[in-house]
């Protein structure tokens, strides 16, 4: 593995594209729109093609059969023209088969673990190993494809609960590749580009950690920073913390997040003494976010959000059927301001007005008093 981590971008995108070659893996490009609301970056992705593809939201109207077929598990075995690589001690790579950005690869566990539990040291080791993989690939071997050269940053995330977007119950986080323009525009990173105070930015502390977040974004969120040389065992720490954030968050939702902040630090020594089961599921929803400079959690509410009525006619056919519109199932790219919109008529809606996208997407979490008071 320390071989193949030095050239991971490299290792990655050869992998990709053999696979693409061969029809392992579905790709098909789409329209990117870049838009900006309150100072805030969406990236919204057209994507017509995932119509065809089944998606894990969880509809009332469709009842469960009384003996559903088991899911099979994609992690194991991995499909041998997806794979990518091990990663120590316990995690491998490989390509997600349904990739909306080039070389969108995931980290799985190599035995079955639950999603559903709180991550490990070790998941949270082998993270910092991919990111730090990532970005230190020194890009001198033969036959390196651009897009390795392109694409020098990494944004992962983590799904966990029904509400998070989580579609496989196999412990395992997903990582895409963006440029070092895409990774500046991201407003998760900008808030480490502002000093407290400014453009939105609220920053506070929980026991030794500093902790921010955007007052403008309209869901609550926690982020830290990682800083040069961090310890798998210190973000495993950091880690622990934005779920005690998240939880109080949704235990108590019509608190402001600067509230939030200070209840969970006067409360913290208490909170160290008590130990969150590591073999049980995670009582609720949320979508972490990782990149070499810092994490980022966001505790979920929902699943899909609808830029306009869900019973309302999309216009889209598919295999001779009238599709209504889907809605927005959201995941940890939230955090990163990025959304797949399947219908032409959803997409139309946002780009007339790039407030409806904020508004959309901040109903996927606990709302920010912040941000209504500021559109008020």
């Amino acid at each position: 593995m320390a071989a193949s981590i030095q050239s991971l971008r490299s290792l990655v995108f050869t992998t990709y594209k053999r696979a693409l070659k061969a029809g392992a893996l579905t790709f098909a490009e789409i329209e990117v729109h870049n838009i900006a609301h309150d100072g805030i970056n969406y990236e919204i992705r057209y994507a017509p093609n995932l119509l065809k593809k089944p998606m894990a939201a969880h509809n009332p109207s469709h009842s469960t059969p009384p003996n559903p077929t088991p899911k099979s598990n994609p992690f194991l075995p991995p499909n041998p023209a997806l794979y990518v690589t091990a990663v120590p001690r316990s995690h491998y790579l490989v390509l997600n088969k349904f990739p909306v950005i080039p070389g969108h690869f995931i980290l799985a566990t190599t035995e079955f673990e639950k999603q559903g539990c709180p991550l490990t040291v070790g998941d949270l080791e082998a993270v910092l190993s991919v990111l730090k993989g990532w970005e230190s690939d020194n890009n001198d071997q033969t036959g390196v494809h651009d897009e390795a050269g392109e694409h020098q940053c990494l944004y992962g995330f983590f799904n966990s609960g029904k509400e998070s977007g989580a579609s496989q119950p196999h412990r395992h986080l997903q990582f895409i590749p963006l440029t070092q323009p895409e990774m500046d525009g991201l407003w998760a990173k900008q808030i480490f580009d502002a000093n407290p105070g400014e453009s939105g930015v609220v920053e506070s502390k929980v026991g030794d950690l500093k902790v921010r977040y955007q007052s403008k974004v309209m869901y609550k969120h926690y982020l830290m920073k990682i800083h040069e040389g961090c310890k798998p065992e210190e973000l495993w720490g950091m880690y622990s913390t934005l779920l005690s954030l998240a939880e109080y968050t949704l235990l108590h939702p019509t608190t402001p997040a600067d509230v939030v902040l200070r209840e969970v630090d006067k409360q913290w020594d208490s909170i160290l003494t008590m130990q969150r089961p590591m073999d049980v599921d995670v009582s609720f929803s949320y979508n972490m976010a990782f990149t070499k400079g810092w994490m980022g959690i966001l505790p979920r509410t929902t699943e899909t959000v609808y830029v306009v009525d869900q019973d309302e006619e999309s216009g889209a056919v598919v295999d001779g059927v009238a599709i209504k519109c889907p809605g927005l199932n959201l995941n940890g790219t939230a955090m990163a301001g990025m959304t797949l919109v399947r219908t032409k008529k959803e997409m139309d809606v946002v780009l007339a007005d790039p407030g409806h996208i904020a508004r959309t997407m901040g109903g996927i979490g606990v709302p920010q008093q912040e941000a209504h008071r500021a559109s008020l």
